[in-house]
């Protein structure tokens, strides 16, 4: 998946680093299935783009992810980030949430 490309962002508070990332192929689009909405906007996900290998390092140097898209999900699981059964899926699209407790 080093080819794939994906937008992230970065937003750090004291002690903590979110990094919310995605598929850059789903940006700015809304994914809706009875009470849960996903709204991958431009404002929250998109700072930079990069590709699966520097995805890996952003995701692993986080202590909060906030994942959207089907290859930055299936990068987190074949990673072994994030497990299959943790995936909730609206409208077919897989999101995540990780946060890493030390």
């Amino acid at each position: 998946m080093p080819d794939a490309r994906f937008a992230y962002k970065i937003f750090r508070q004291e002690s903590d680093t979110l990094l919310a990332i995605s598929d850059f192929s789903v940006i700015g689009k809304t994914f809706e299935e009875g009470d849960k909405q996903i709204v991958v906007s431009e404002d929250f996900y998109y700072g930079k783009v990069c590709n699966g290998n520097e995805a890996k390092k952003l995701i692993r140097s986080a202590t909060i992810v906030n994942a959207v898209g089907k290859k930055i999900i299936s990068l987190m699981v074949k990673e072994h980030i994030v497990d299959k059964d943790n995936i909730l899926l609206i409208k077919g699209m897989p999101h995540v949430q990780v946060v890493t407790m030390w």
